[in-house]
């Protein structure tokens, strides 16, 4: 049964930046609505999570159409004491690195996405020659110290529970280093990072505001990761709050709405597994956290609430 089930899950992986990517123009505010989601229980000594108005994505826009080197807008960003825009600051520095090392990157594009044909991941395209010459006045002068100071934004996003910084932080590794997960297991300053990473993982996938983390937090426990253990009782909910999301955002035909509705092949191999009491307990669970989830989308949307 086990097997059966992982085979399900491997086919699905390449599927969830799809679905992610897909659901996106869902989220997307109209023009000029303010984002307004209600934020979920922060963990202990944390600050409240930050509402959500669309799914984080692990691929960039550009870099800001400006003259500005880089330090003078990581400035600019931290200087106005918002988690978010530090959480912005991150990941200006880790596509100016990815830059400097590949003189090119991945970027997400919303009209690519509307004009996906199948043939790559929604939304994704490579640089332009323009784009290049921006990205590369605009990065090369950044230093080593600069660089690691990555570390610290990404730290004051986590915190307050910003969208997209539990899977950025679970993506950069102990100390930005991904490696020491493997090469140093005993490390205790390694194993104090995984259990920081698990919990914020768990927060936000709970959250229902951060989608990508949802989906990240349900694949580690189902397959296992160097984060966490394979726990199908702990995936189980997480999964079926995706297939009614997707569902919710894209009608009940959704690929993965129906891969991970509760009486798929999938979820039937995956509950066979577990008590009734984990399964009821389960699903209660995956329709607090689509609960959540859909009126958050409602509230980026300028609607008013069920």
């Amino acid at each position: 049964m086990g097997r059966h089930v992982e085979r399900w899950m491997m086919g699905l992986m390449g599927l969830m930046g799809v679905a992610i990517a897909a659901g996106l123009l869902a989220w997307m505010p109209q023009d000029g609505d303010a984002p307004d989601a209600a934020a979920p229980a922060a963990l202990p000594g944390a600050r409240p999570a930050q509402p959500m108005a669309r799914p984080a994505l692990l691929v960039h826009a550009p870099l800001p159409d400006t003259d500005l080197p880089l330090s003078a807008q990581v400035e600019r960003l931290l200087a106005t004491h918002d988690p978010a825009e530090a959480f912005h600051a991150y990941w200006l520095v880790v596509d100016c690195a990815a830059f400097n090392a590949d003189h090119d990157r991945l970027l997400f594009d919303k009209d690519e996405l509307k004009r996906w044909k199948g043939d790559a991941l929604p939304g994704v395209r490579l640089m332009s020659e323009r784009e290049k010459r921006r990205e590369a006045r605009l990065c090369r002068g950044m230093t080593e110290r600069e660089r690691q100071a990555r570390l610290d934004y990404l730290a004051i996003a986590l915190e307050a529970g910003v969208p997209g910084a539990a899977t950025a932080f679970a993506n950069a590794g102990p100390f930005g280093d991904p490696s020491a997960l493997r090469t140093r297991p005993d490390d205790p300053l390694v194993k104090e990072w995984k259990a920081t990473a698990r919990a914020a993982l768990a927060h936000a996938a709970d959250s229902g505001t951060d989608i990508g983390a949802l989906h990240v937090w349900a694949s580690y426990n189902q397959v296992g990761s160097d984060i966490t253990q394979k726990n199908p009782a702990v995936a189980y909910p997480y999964m079926l709050a995706i297939g009614l999301i997707q569902a919710d955002l894209l009608g009940a035909d959704d690929l993965l709405a129906k891969v991970y509705a509760q009486d798929s092949e999938l979820m039937t191999a995956l509950a066979a597994d577990l008590s009734p009491e984990q399964r009821a307990a389960g699903l209660a669970a995956a329709r607090r956290i689509a609960g959540l989830a859909k009126e958050a989308r409602r509230r980026a949307l300028g609607k008013p609430a069920a």
